[in-house]
């Protein structure tokens, strides 16, 4: 599925030449890429400024499509490169957006323009779409770019990479694939966790020979976080960077996050053309995909990550594996014990969700979900997410609402971005 955009409005409008993004340039300070691009063409200095200096892009555009106005001789055969130009800087210095372009992964970008052949797909989706060819070029070109100034900010610098509390498979396999990675540039790293409450203990237990250093002391020391990007008591400016698969909370600058089946799968593509990965590597990246998605019955697991688990030409039996470590909720547990087994809090518009995650079957959900409903506010959870991996249904209660989600997921973010308008008004899914 393509990325389309048309004009500056709405969620994507960050990624037109008119949106208000503006950056400096050989000093200079243009109000968006319109203003840049326009301005360029012209070396008489009265109109550059008049364009420089327009209020808005499309006054900016009027002025330098003037055709009484007199171009520099050889535009048509530098106007990519300045384009280019203009769109890098505005994605460099813009961080917000910076992240929001990284997101969208590999996929296809298209400017919507249906009279626009050359910039755009033009009506009949012919057109050479130019700009989204820059953007994609863009793309890559930041996303190295972050990852360079990531290990330059490592260097002279003990680093430790951490996870969130209560780190599952794929959070300590990703901590231990950077510390690996960062360790064949030269910088002293170290692996650590919060704490010792492991999610999926015994495939760690098995899979795992790495000691990781449980972290109490969060003070006087550098961190990279890894699969989250909440600081959780971590001082700001203690934090080089984090790499993610989940939603960004904004807490910090220098962040790549996208979606992928697993926060290893992610730095695996981030990394394997600057670094070998070994067999045993792309194993536990294997093991951290099957752990994330559910052993691939997730709707996490998408094409795209299909694609790049069998790049890792991996021999393990799903079957085996999964037979072996996944694990549905124990109903001889206390209600209270089960329902702090999976937690995890959320910060969504400054209001913390406590979340808890059951697995079952048929049977057990039509035992226990309505008990375990009623059991929530006893145990101060906010958002019960129940799977039942026989019918593979994802059941959800919150807000006193009980909902069906369209489709098989464990993803809370997910859950919660799907379910929730603009006025943060619950959306029944039944």
């Amino acid at each position: 599925m393509s990325i389309d955009f048309y004009k500056e409005f709405g969620d994507l409008g960050y990624l037109a030449n008119y949106s208000n993004h503006g950056f400096y340039k050989d000093g200079v300070y243009y109000k968006t890429v319109e203003h840049y691009y326009q301005s360029q063409k012209y070396n008489n200095d009265q109109i550059k400024n008049k364009i420089i200096n327009a209020e808005t892009p499309k006054e900016a555009s009027t002025i330098g499509r003037d055709k009484n106005n007199i171009r520099i001789d050889n535009f048509k055969n530098i106007k990519n490169d300045i384009m280019y130009d203009g769109v890098l800087e505005k994605f460099r210095q813009n961080k917000d957006i910076r992240s929001k372009l990284i997101e969208t992964r590999n996929k296809e970008i298209r400017e919507m323009t249906i009279d626009e052949y050359y910039w755009g797909v033009g009506k009949d989706f012919t057109g050479k779409n130019t700009i989204g060819k820059i953007l994609m070029k863009v793309r890559e070109q930041i996303k190295e770019e972050l990852l360079d100034e990531i290990i330059n900010n490592c260097k002279n610098k003990k680093i430790y990479i951490i996870s969130h509390h209560k780190p599952d498979a794929d959070s300590i396999i990703s901590t231990i694939l950077l510390n690996n990675i960062l360790k064949s540039f030269g910088i002293d790293s170290i692996s650590s966790i919060r704490d010792n409450n492991i999610i999926d203990k015994d495939l760690v237990n098995d899979y795992i020979d790495d000691k990781l250093e449980v972290i109490d002391n969060l003070e006087d020391k550098y961190f990279i976080l890894v699969d989250h990007n909440n600081l959780d008591g971590i001082n700001k400016n203690d934090v080089i960077a984090s790499i993610d698969h989940h939603r960004i909370t904004n807490e910090v600058e220098d962040i790549i996050e996208i979606e992928y089946a697993s926060c290893a799968l992610l730095i695996y593509d981030l990394f394997k053309n600057k670094y070998k990965f070994n067999n045993k590597e792309k194993e536990l990246i294997a093991l951290s995909v099957l752990s994330d998605t559910e052993y691939l019955n997730s709707s996490r697991f998408t094409e795209e990550d299909k694609v790049l688990y069998e790049e890792l030409n991996i021999d393990i039996n799903i079957n085996d594996i999964r037979n072996k470590y996944f694990k549905v909720t124990d109903f001889n547990n206390e209600i209270s014990k089960n329902l702090k087994e999976d937690y995890k809090e959320y910060i969504r518009n400054n209001n913390t969700i406590k979340r808890s995650i059951i697995k079952s079957y048929s049977k057990e959900k039509d035992i226990y979900y309505n008990i375990y409903v009623n059991e929530m506010e006893n145990n101060n959870i906010d958002l019960l997410i129940w799977c039942d991996y026989e019918s593979k249904k994802t059941y959800i209660h919150y807000k006193e609402n009980d909902i069906i989600f369209p489709y098989f997921t464990t993803s809370s973010n997910l859950i919660l971005d799907s379910f929730e308008d603009d006025n943060n008004k619950i959306k029944v899914l039944k």
